[in-house]
């Protein structure tokens, strides 16, 4: 079945978020709806008439064959970008003729062939007014006597022009998805003998001014996970509303928190610390958006600076450690760490002879820990501060302030610690190492 596909761009009787995708029936009577060539795709954004199929139905041959037709004044409003088989798919099947009665029946499906989901505003949530099959013109009497009507039409409504008569088809077509049945019935005459008529299809869409995708994805989707440090550039590809690429077109590129990960003006994307951004990419009134899942990373502690934890000066990299992020804490430094705030990460690594000074602030270490073992070094406490440790099967060794267990250790090495040493729903397994408690 040969037709078109029509992106309007200010049909002001056609719903702001609504694509009206143009499908002309029909080619034969065994497949009134079926495929043909049809009108190729026009150049995205080109101004062109307003596309027009003349549908010829001989019930004496037994035939419904379609061509396009030339556009009548006034017609030159809209865009024309597609058609049956390129967007959209119109077929049918079971069709029937009864001549006593004069109803021509036949049932009709809809396929989605453009990216965006068609019947919904959101993605996924049906609109009120689903997918609307509707009559642009006709059913028109060429040969014969009589007059052919829509039998059982959803209702008469205004698109294009008042009193139209339209199917509706309430799902929510995915790409590629093909709706239930309709069955569609006109009334014909005996004494008809050929009739045309025009049908286009109005769907809402998420995205009506188009969209952009980042890695083939519509907007909103995931990447997954980046490490910190790591770059990656996602291809970015601007579209109209059914999916067409749009050339030239100049994309601006934004993070949602470049504390997580930045972006340049080429949209290369760089894995800060640990968290959750989204990159935005913008071209006019169209947009795309990916999410990134930066992962934990090791932070090496530099002490350039002093020795405030919270200061980035003072970790290789220039980023302080997030709660997913390991440490390592070398000896040789101009200053070691002193907690400014409560901190929690994965893993501590402290080297022996260095040291990590909570002060009043409490430690939370949910992974592995470990201090050298000779005395002075290690995790202290010149203030208040506690370690909880709150670990799932990790290991512990070194010297300790106070301490509080939450999780399940067990010992690979010596353990020094400091009194009061709380263990509250955890353990510490100490098979074959000393654990040392000064009080």
């Amino acid at each position: 079945m040969p037709g078109s596909l029509l992106l309007r761009r200010a049909a002001p009787l056609i719903a702001a978020a609504t694509l009206a995708l143009a499908a002309t029936a029909c080619t034969d009577r065994a497949n009134p709806l079926g495929p043909s060539s049809g009108p190729s795709r026009a150049t995205p954004g080109a101004p062109l008439a307003l596309a027009q199929l003349a549908c010829a139905a001989d019930l004496v041959a037994g035939t419904l064959a379609c061509r396009p037709a030339a556009p009548r004044d006034g017609d030159a409003r809209g865009l024309i970008v597609g058609g049956q088989n390129v967007y959209i798919r119109l077929t049918s099947s079971n069709l029937t003729y009864d001549s006593g009665t004069g109803e021509y029946a036949f049932d009709v499906t809809l396929q989605n062939l453009i990216e965006q989901p068609l019947g919904t505003t959101d993605g996924s949530t049906l609109d009120p007014s689903g997918i609307q099959v509707f009559f642009y013109s006709g059913p028109t009497v060429t040969a014969g006597s009589g007059t052919v009507t829509v039998a059982n039409a959803d209702g008469v409504g205004t698109f294009t022009a008042v009193s139209q008569p339209y199917f509706q088809y309430n799902q929510v077509l995915a790409q590629g998805a093909t709706s239930s049945a309709r069955r569609w019935t006109l009334i014909v005459p005996s004494t008809v003998t050929a009739f045309t008529f025009t049908v286009f299809v109005s769907a809402p869409v998420q995205y009506p001014s188009g969209y952009i995708t980042l890695d083939g994805h519509l907007p909103g989707a995931s990447f997954g996970s980046l490490p910190p440090g790591t770059s990656y550039q996602p291809a970015v590809v601007v579209k109209t509303a059914v999916g067409d690429s749009v050339p030239g077109a100049v994309v601006t590129f934004a993070s949602s928190d470049p504390d997580c990960a930045t972006v340049d003006g080429a949209g290369v994307v760089t894995a800060v610390r640990y968290g959750t951004c989204t990159l935005t990419a913008t071209s006019g009134a169209r947009s795309g958006s990916l999410a990134f899942s930066v992962t934990g990373t090791t932070r090496n502690w530099t002490g350039a600076v002093s020795a405030d934890w919270n200061a980035g000066s003072n970790w290789a990299g220039g980023v302080v450690p997030a709660a997913a992020d390991s440490v390592a804490i070398p000896t040789g430094v101009a200053n070691y760490p002193v907690l400014s705030s409560a901190v929690t990460v994965a893993n501590v690594a402290v080297a022996d002879g260095a040291t990590l000074d909570l002060g009043s602030f409490d430690l939370t270490v949910y992974g592995d820990v470990g201090t050298g073992p000779t005395a002075g070094s290690g995790i202290v406490a010149s203030g208040t501060g506690t370690v909880f440790l709150a670990g799932f099967v990790s290991t512990l060794h070194g010297r300790f302030p106070r301490t509080t267990v939450t999780g399940t250790y067990s010992l690979d090495g010596a353990y020094w610690g400091a009194a009061p040493e709380t263990v509250d729903g955890g353990e510490i397994s100490v098979t074959g190492f000393e654990m040392i408690i000064v009080g």
